[in-house]
């Protein structure tokens, strides 16, 4: 077995795990949001707004005109941020969506996206343009801006949140790297018995990650840094 495909495996491996694990995490329990108070708005919104920014993009290679992407992508953070009550402490929690691109003229891509989990229904979708023309030549960079927005609902919140990243990618075999970085910007507002106040955070947002492609299909995994806190995202899906 050569190297490259031992790599192939061994990431393969990893990164299915990784999927399936974020898919079985421990349940968010988001109704917990019925004990929270207006100092723990804005930590809410930080971690909703991570995860909501998360996990969308794993290369920068435009589809090209007519092409088309549809996987399932999973996202998760390893624990609330301070003063975040609403949710359980030192407790894992995330979000899961199915998403569909589609390439357009001049090196554009949109896309859509949507899930529910633990009472939490998201709704999303955005443009993304490449920097320069693409090529699949080995070791070559291509580059992408990228814009989102997200409608997240529960029946004690909503959020409305955008983002804007530069995501960069190297046309590598077999195993590919990428990186990224961003802004998330989020308005929460809640609507809890209890809590009717509004809160606005905008945060940082740093990615680096692997993406494995094999034919039409491909898996990926990667790391997020925002908000002084770890987040951890994994795909899968079919590209044509």
């Amino acid at each position: 077995m050569t190297g490259d495909k031992l790599m192939a495996k061994t990431f393969l491996a990893f990164s299915c795990a990784l999927l399936l694990g974020l898919s079985t995490a421990g349940a968010a329990d988001y109704d917990g949001f019925q004990s929270a108070t207006a100092a723990s708005l804005k930590p809410f919104a930080r971690d909703l707004g991570g995860l909501l920014g998360s996990g969308s993009n794993q290369t920068a290679r435009p589809l090209g005109f007519s092409g088309f992407d549809i996987g399932v992508r999973a996202v998760a953070q390893f624990k609330p941020s301070h003063g975040n009550i609403a949710l359980k402490k030192n407790n894992l929690f995330g979000l899961g969506f199915v998403q569909a691109e589609i390439g357009m003229p001049y090196r554009i891509d949109g896309f859509v996206r949507g899930g529910a989990y633990e009472g939490l229904a998201v709704a999303g979708g955005g443009l993304r343009y490449g920097l320069w023309n693409v090529s699949d030549e080995k070791y070559r960079v291509n580059a992408m801006l990228v814009a989102m927005g997200n409608l997240a609902a529960h029946k004690y919140f909503y959020a409305v949140h955008f983002n804007t990243s530069l995501v960069c990618s190297l046309n590598v075999p077999v195993v590919a790297p990428y990186i990224g970085a961003g802004y998330d910007f989020t308005r929460l507002e809640a609507q809890s018995p209890t809590l009717d106040q509004r809160a606005y955070v905008a945060e940082p947002r740093f990615t680096a990650g692997l993406r494995a492609k094999f034919k039409l299909g491909y898996i990926a995994s990667g790391y997020t840094y925002t908000h002084d806190r770890g987040l951890v995202n994994a795909s899968a899906g079919f590209r044509f």
